[in-house]
């Protein structure tokens, strides 16, 4: 394992950005002015991020850290050019990179790191926001304390979220199960690794990078977070994140649908940690059942009800079964 931190005072003011020939690349005027403390890495498809670049401008130690917002494929003139804006006016360095091709949530990743001046990392997804304008510092501060490589959790809240009833089953089931605080988080370090907002030094990355074999959507920051526990110290800290992204019960249920073959993967990869939790049980339980795929559809429909006509308690456990009962069948389809 990596122990050291050391590195040459002048690694980072002598690394510049190198893009590849599908990527175009656009700086902020601080871009050449700042040597950063901190890579704040944004991965986005589809996604405008220029809301979390203004909160993250207006946070205590902006003008130490850089920004690198990279666009995995989206190809939209009126959001680059959000994006452009945003980054623009960013208090400290930084810069966007815009991909002609979709390389996924795992490579769009791994790209950052590679794009990034700092050898410490911090991860954002697009549609989180700083709870508070301490949250830079507060890493800085971990950083600072820090003498070897390390991972630090965040971790996820909904303090900035505006209650919807649109919204309202992944509100209840991101507060039930993200939304933990770091001392509970800290009993399973692994598991309750939320790329959406972990801090990470490059020492890491480059022995254990994302894996691209996780395509679409989920699953591929759990894998992560367990290969890196077993390598290296994983601290979970109260520095939380709003996510703002929360979707309509219809499109968290599509996105479940989509993500069989992710699940399989980690846990395949990681029995011991995956299978003892809830969802593992039973998605192990479903995919011995013939006939789990009559239940899938009555699943669905309770909870995609609307409040008014279902309590939200029974709509989160149909959910929650309805996730498994979809896994389950995955694997069922594929024996």
């Amino acid at each position: 394992m990596i122990d050291s931190l050391a590195r040459k005072p002048s690694a980072l003011s002598e690394f510049r950005l190198s893009t590849l020939p599908c990527e175009t690349l656009l700086s902020n005027a601080r871009w050449k002015r700042v040597v950063p403390k901190l890579s704040i890495l944004i991965p986005t498809y589809r996604d405008s991020a220029d809301l979390l670049i203004q909160t993250l401008s207006h946070c205590h130690a902006s003008k130490e850290v850089e920004i690198i917002v990279f666009d995995d494929g989206t190809n939209d003139e009126e959001l680059t050019a959000n994006l452009a804006s945003a980054v623009k006016g960013f208090r400290g360095a930084a810069a966007l990179v815009s991909s002609a091709e979709n390389k996924g949530r795992a490579e769009g990743r791994n790209r950052l790191q590679t794009l990034a001046r700092s050898d410490w990392l911090l991860f954002l997804d697009a549609d989180m926001l700083p709870d508070d304008a301490d949250f830079i510092t507060r890493y800085l501060d971990q950083m600072a304390e820090t003498d070897s490589p390390l991972m630090v959790v965040g971790g996820f809240s909904l303090k900035l979220a505006e209650p919807s009833s649109r919204t309202d089953l992944h509100w209840a089931q991101s507060e039930a199960s993200e939304c933990v605080p770091a001392e509970t988080r800290q009993e399973s370090p692994g598991r309750y690794v939320f790329t959406s907002n972990v801090l990470v030094h490059r020492d890491i990355m480059m022995v254990v990078p994302f894996d691209p074999d996780f395509k679409g959507w989920g699953w591929e920051d759990v894998d992560w977070g367990i290969r890196v526990s077993k390598r290296f110290p994983v601290l979970h800290i109260d520095n939380t994140a709003t996510h703002l992204g929360l979707d309509p019960a219809k499109v968290l249920l599509r996105k479940y649908r989509a993500s069989g073959d992710n699940f399989w993967l980690a846990l395949n990869r990681h029995p011991e940690e995956l299978e003892k939790s809830s969802l593992g049980r039973l998605a192990r339980l479903f995919s011995r059942l013939p006939g789990i795929g009559l239940a899938r559809p009555v699943l669905y429909g309770v909870a995609a009800c609307p409040g008014w006509l279902m309590p939200l308690a029974l709509r989160l456990l149909a959910l929650k079964l309805y996730r498994a009962a979809v896994y389950g069948g995955t694997r069922h389809d594929r024996s």
